[in-house]
């Protein structure tokens, strides 16, 4: 079982025009409404490749209610904490003519103290999970040094745990040792403090990072993925495909790495099916996910190498 922690989620509305009028009208063709969140997108793609999965977070207010309802109907067990404010709602802008998106992304409700603390009494119960998900944005009233005691409770209960965060929050998280970090290109220049252009300049920074993580996965768009361990370094590169989107490429290469670790798969089948995954998330529009046979379609043309130091 993989649990996923949002603690930020969000209703995604999807708008779908013909030629964006920046300074002007423009009238949207059609609309979907999604569940978001990254670690909520890590569930629903979880739930594609029939791996069990369980969504925690924060939610509230009546948009909260049709963001679980949503999550439900599409498969995802639910287990969060309910809190006094209305759940965020993120607008996407998706203009068919050019193939472009706009993102505008919505702060969030202000978050208790109380309600932090009754979300980790309810996380402090967990048992018998195979790997806990943390990831995504943190709402107004939450502090980044939250994630360093989420990840020390699921360690202290032997739960592996992956980590996507960036900035401070990836910072506090790393101090309780998680098994996977999951950060960026950008996010892990910002983390080490160098300039990282070249896969073996990234291989030395991660380097730095494996006294307190086993696993460093480090996202580089197009250009595919960099795996850390104590016994390797491999660049996995992706097909050319036609992009349609890019929402939500990277919560499915997580979904990917983290079935191939689930079912036992070499580390270099792991990190194939987390490029194979994040590629087939690029094939769809808007907030659409991943599918599996897309994914199985592109397993086999996802080149990895080792990366000399």
């Amino acid at each position: 079982m993989i649990y996923t922690i949002t603690l930020n989620p969000a209703l995604d509305r999807t708008l779908f025009v013909e030629g964006m009028n920046v300074n002007g009208t423009s009238r949207i063709k059609r609309e979907a409404r999604y569940a978001g969140g990254k670690g909520i997108d890590v569930s629903r793609a979880l739930v594609e490749m029939d791996v069990p999965t369980v969504a925690m977070g924060l939610v509230g207010g009546f948009d909260g209610k049709e963001f679980e309802g949503r999550l439900l109907n599409e498969g995802v067990a639910c287990d969060f904490t309910r809190i006094a404010g209305e759940i965020r709602t993120n607008i996407i802008i998706h203009d068919e003519s050019t193939g472009r998106e706009s993102a505008l992304l919505a702060r969030g409700p202000e978050v208790q103290p109380v309600e932090i603390m009754d979300f980790v009494s309810r996380l402090e119960k967990l048992r018998a999970v195979d790997f806990l998900v943390i990831s995504g944005s943190l709402p107004p009233g939450v502090s980044p040094a939250v994630y360093r005691r989420i990840v020390q409770v699921a360690t202290d209960n032997d739960i592996r745990v992956l980590l996507d965060a960036s900035g401070a929050a990836l910072r506090h998280g790393i101090r309780s040792g998680p098994t996977v970090i999951k950060p960026n290109r950008t996010e892990l220049a910002e983390l080490v403090g160098k300039e990282l252009e070249e896969p073996t300049a990234i291989v030395e920074a991660c380097r730095e990072l494996l006294e307190r993580v086993r696993i460093v996965l480090v996202s580089l768009g197009a250009d595919g993925m960099v795996m850390l361990d104590a016994e390797r370094a491999l660049h996995a590169r992706p097909p050319r495909v036609e992009v349609k989107s890019t929402v939500g490429a990277g919560d499915c290469a997580v979904a990917g790495f983290l079935h191939g670790m689930v079912t036992s798969e070499d580390p270099v089948d792991c990190l194939r099916r987390a490029v194979a995954s994040g590629t087939a998330a690029t094939l769809n529009e808007g907030t659409g996910l991943c599918r599996c046979e897309d994914i199985d379609r592109l397993l086999p043309e996802v080149e990895v190498k080792e990366v000399a130091s």
